[in-house]
């Protein structure tokens, strides 16, 4: 994922899946989209994450339901992934990902 650039469609529910690698069973797992890749910019939505099974695969679903992303009139983004192990933030990417927050015509 890291280096990608990540789609999320207005208007619509939008889940993707990451595979991390390792066993993240026992972290808890948070993701924002904000305006600018600094913590301190707008947030613009926060994706639910969830294990696809049980986390010891590290597989990883985020998902951000259509009511959220209808009322979205930002265009870009970035994002990142926030891995807690016990107490302690981990970063699970080098750097943030670039967000395209794009329009659908189907009403």
């Amino acid at each position: 994922m890291a280096g990608e650039r990540v789609i999320v469609h207005k208007g619509r529910t939008n889940t993707i899946t990451v595979g991390l690698g390792i066993d993240v069973s026992a972290d808890t797992i948070t993701s924002e989209v904000r305006s600018e890749p600094a913590r301190d910019a707008p947030l613009i939505m926060t994706w639910t994450v969830t294990f696809a099974d049980d986390g010891t695969d590290g597989e990883l679903i985020l998902t951000v339901d259509n009511l959220i992303t209808s009322e979205i009139k930002a265009t870009s983004g970035f994002m990142d992934l926030k891995r807690v192990t016990g107490s302690e933030p981990i970063p699970v990417f080098d750097q943030p990902i670039e967000v395209e927050f794009r329009g659908t015509v189907t009403a």
